[in-house]
C-alpha cells in the first residue's frame, strides 16, 4: 500500500464520509489549517478556530485513521481590523501541541504594507519557535505575490529546508526551488490538473515537490492525489521518486515520519 502526503487540507470543511473517501483513496498523512473566520473577522474568531482544530479536528483526522498536523496561522484574507498582536502572543501556547509543527498557512492577497506586516511578524514567530513555514499562493495576483513573498522569507532568514510554498504553478516553480524551498503542487480547479503535475515531476524531477489539494477549502479534487500518484506510476517514474512527490518530501519539511 502506498502512503500519500496531502499537505493542504481543511478538515473542518469536510464530512466524515470525505475523510474516509481519502483514506480509502490511500491518503494517510496530512497538513491540517483552520478555514479563515468570516465575514467579520474578529481575534477572538481567530483564535477560537486554530483552537478547534487541535482539539475537534485533529481527533477527528485520528478516529478516520489519518495522522494530521496542524499549521497555525493567519492568513492575509483573515487579518483583523485590530487585535492581530493579541492573536500571535498567543499562538506560543496553541504551539505547545505536540501535533502543531507548522506556522501558515501565511500569503499575501492584496498586498500593501498590513499583509506584509503580518506575513513578517508571523516568520519571527516561526525562527523563534523553531517551525516549520507554510506559504500559500493564490488569485489573481499569483505570480507577483509569490516572488514579494519569496523576497520577504529570504529576508527573515527562516531555514529554507522548512518551508512549503504552496500553489506552484509552471510559471513559479522554478523559482520557489530556486530559493531553497518546497513548491506545494496544489492538485485543484484553481490550480494543477494531476497531468500537469506529473508534466512538471518529469521535467523537474522530485527534489524540492510535494502535493496537494486544499480539500475543505471550497471546490476540490478529493481524488486528485490518488489520481496524481496513479499517473506519475503510469509514467514509469520509479516507486522512490513516486514516494518522494507524493509523500517523503511534505514529511521532511515537518521532521515527521511516513
Amino acid at each position: 500500500m502506498q502512503t500519500l502526503f496531502d499537505a493542504r487540507v481543511y478538515p473542518a470543511g469536510l464530512a466524515d464520509s470525505d475523510l474516509q473517501t481519502l483514506r480509502y483513496f490511500e491518503v494517510t498523512h496530512l497538513l491540517a489549517a483552520a478555514i479563515p473566520p468570516g465575514p467579520t473577522v474578529t481575534p477572538a474568531a481567530i483564535t477560537e478556530a486554530l483552537t478547534a482544530l487541535l482539539t475537534t479536528q485533529l481527533p477527528r483526522l485520528e478516529r478516520e485513521g489519518l495522522e494530521g498536523w496542524a499549521a497555525l496561522g493567519v492568513p492575509a484574507r483573515a487579518l483583523p481590523r485590530r487585535g492581530l498582536t493579541e492573536v500571535l502572543a498567543g499562538l506560543p501556547g496553541l504551539f505547545k501541541h505536540p501535533r502543531a509543527k507548522a506556522i501558515g498557512p501565511l500569503e499575501l492577497w492584496r498586498g500593501g504594507e498590513a499583509e506584509e506586516e503580518a506575513f513578517t511578524e508571523q516568520l519571527k514567530l516561526a525562527r523563534q519557535l523553531r517551525l516549520a513555514v507554510w506559504v500559500t499562493t493564490w488569485g489573481e495576483g499569483r505570480e507577483a505575490n509569490t516572488r514579494r513573498a519569496l523576497q520577504l522569507l529570504k529576508a527573515s532568514n527562516v531555514d529554507p529546508a522548512r518551508v512549503l510554498v504552496d500553489g506552484a504553478v509552471a510559471r513559479t516553480v522554478k523559482l520557489i526551488r530556486a530559493c531553497g524551498y518546497t513548491a506545494g503542487l496544489t492538485i485543484h480547479p484553481d490550480g494543477l490538473r494531476a497531468e500537469d503535475a506529473v508534466g512538471l515531476v518529469k521535467k523537474l524531477g522530485p527534489e524540492g515537490l510535494a502535493l496537494s489539494t486544499a480539500a475543505g477549502l471550497g471546490a476540490a479534487d478529493l481524488l486528485g492525489l490518488a489520481r496524481t500518484a496513479h499517473l506519475l506510476q503510469q509514467a514509469g517514474l520509479s516507486r522512490a521518486v513516486v514516494a518522494r512527490v507524493t509523500s517523503n518530501n511534505a514529511a521532511a519539511l515537518l521532521g515527521a515520519s511516513v
